[in-house]
């Protein structure tokens, strides 16, 4: 039991590892780093809860946000740091349905989780630049949570899925 807690805690710290080093490394890559940096971000997300127990996934889905406001370009920092637990809700989301529909339909999984965190980040997206007043930044977060959040949770389910098979199969989950 203890060494199987410790795979999960160290499986969980690798993954989240995974997640800080590919965020920093999105800094580095051109204009629209978000389809390379979201998709294996999500699917570092999806792999954990598969991997490591619904409660890595959800260590990942919860931290993930708040290590990419380190990377984030300053003049967005305060937006997003405002957003940063509405991130998490979304993606606890794409954590929790996938979790649960992975063994009756991963790819239903990957599609409904993909769907229902993008309409919450969609809709409280516009909720939140309602309350908040970011002008400058209004039309750039408004493109950074719609329907690229959408691709980038499919793609990355969708990856996740032949990793998790792999780790599966090679015992190590």
């Amino acid at each position: 039991m203890k060494n199987n807690k410790i795979g999960m805690i160290t499986r969980t710290a690798v993954l989240l590892a995974v997640v800080v080093a590919v965020q920093m490394a999105g800094r580095s890559l051109p204009a629209y780093n978000n389809f390379i940096v979201g998709p294996l971000v999500n699917m570092c997300i999806l792999v954990a809860a598969m991997t490591a127990g619904i409660g890595g996934g959800i260590a990942i889905a919860v931290l993930s946000p708040f290590t990419s406001l380190i990377n984030n370009h300053a003049p967005l920092a305060a937006a997003l740091l405002l957003y940063a637990p509405v991130i998490s809700v979304a993606n606890l989301i794409l954590v929790i349905v996938f979790y649960f529909l992975y063994n009756k339909n991963k790819y239903a999984g990957v599609i409904l989780a993909s769907i229902l965190k993008f309409g919450f980040l969609y809709g409280s997206i516009n909720l939140f630049l309602g309350i908040f007043e970011f002008p400058k930044f209004a039309q750039k977060l408004l493109g950074m949570f719609s329907w690229p959040q959408l691709v980038t949770a499919l793609i990355g389910g969708f990856i996740a899925i032949p990793v998790i098979t792999s780790l599966r199969k090679a015992k190590i989950n």
